[in-house]
């Protein structure tokens, strides 16, 4: 079956916020845990699941780990248009996959609240069918639940889920759609390692290689 549908990771993916999340994780975790210093290693390694999750390995206090959350949020959104940009050639190829009516979905692990001002600022809106975020799912990547409620609300005939961390691949890997990694990912080594089906280090060649499967189909 062709590929008709497109999930894509937001974080790393289509936005540069690297630098953004890893300023915000810092300021947040010198605020509640002064006496806990990290490497940038170590706060690269607190890139990708749910904030809970990551805040819940500092702390087991479900109340602290609240109370990080909703710091880490103000903090980001202070500094989010000083670090944020878009990725070269997203919107380019977003509009010509619009264009061909496929099916795209942004899959993050962000609640809707913080995924939406970057989507917006960088009329991401445009070209996206739907958002899967945080808010809409039990379990979030890894686990399959968000790609496949995607899936079936497109009716997908195949989908692939591009993304820039183990998470996205092994969440694609789950649900039984076809994985793409990025060049451009801070874990290349750890998504290589996991054998996609597609390999990008631009945007603009997702549009040759669904192509070129397509065409095999």
């Amino acid at each position: 079956m062709k590929i008709d549908t497109l999930l894509l990771d937001l974080d790393g993916t289509l936005v540069d916020s690297n630098d953004l999340i890893l300023e915000t994780l810092r300021q947040t975790i010198a605020r509640f845990f002064p006496e806990v210093a990290l490497s940038p290693a170590q706060l690269l390694e607190m890139m990708g699941p749910p904030l809970y999750e990551t805040f819940g390995k500092l702390t087991p206090d479900p109340a602290v780990v609240e109370s990080m959350i909703r710091a880490y949020r103000k903090i980001y959104v202070g500094l989010e248009f000083h670090y944020i940009r878009i990725y070269p050639s997203v919107l380019e190829t977003l509009q010509h996959f619009h264009e061909k009516k496929f099916h795209i979905a942004i899959v993050t692990t962000k609640y809707r609240a913080a995924a939406m001002p970057s989507i917006l600022h960088f009329g991401l809106d445009r070209f996206i069918d739907r958002v899967i975020a945080l808010d809409d799912v039990q379990r979030p990547k890894p686990d399959p639940e968000p790609l496949l409620l995607a899936t079936k609300f497109f009716s997908s005939r195949k989908a692939v889920m591009v993304g820039d961390t183990p998470s996205d691949l092994n969440a694609g890997k789950n649900a039984g759609v076809l994985t793409c990694g990025v060049g451009w990912s801070y874990k290349k080594a750890e998504i290589l390692a996991l054998r996609p089906d597609f390999w990008i280090e631009d945007f603009s060649e997702l549009i040759s290689k669904i192509n070129e499967y397509n065409e095999e189909e």
